[in-house]
């Protein structure tokens, strides 16, 4: 089984950071987190570092473009349901990260690689 998509649940600093990576490595991403203002936050942050990277040089505008635009962002767990490889980067809280798990559990294909 290879891996196409990645899912990525948490859409702050380390979510959106991994999400960035993983799109500029040419993979489909999935970001899901719980509100629409999270995912607004994390998308402008990946679009204001690789609005950086234009202006340094170190991107193209069509390549930063196409970055972004190799992110999905949802509000649906559910939709990380197509991923191959899901990266958990929620808060810090060992509670919320179980309920992740279980939900994840339900969701994901047999063989997807759950990682935190």
């Amino acid at each position: 089984m290879g891996i196409e998509r990645i899912g990525v649940v948490g859409a702050g600093q380390m979510g959106n950071g991994i999400a960035q990576v993983a799109a500029a490595a040419g993979y489909a991403v999935i970001c899901s987190d719980i509100s629409e203002a999270s995912l607004a936050k994390g998308k402008k942050t990946v679009a204001d570092s690789l609005g950086r990277l234009v202006k340094k040089e170190k991107l193209s505008g069509p390549e930063a473009d196409a970055i972004l635009g190799r992110i999905t962002w949802t509000t649906q767990l559910a939709d990380l349901g197509a991923a191959q490889f899901i990266v958990e980067a929620a808060t810090e809280n060992v509670n919320l990260k179980y309920k992740i798990f279980e939900d994840l559990s339900k969701i994901a294909a047999p063989r997807t690689i759950l990682a935190t």
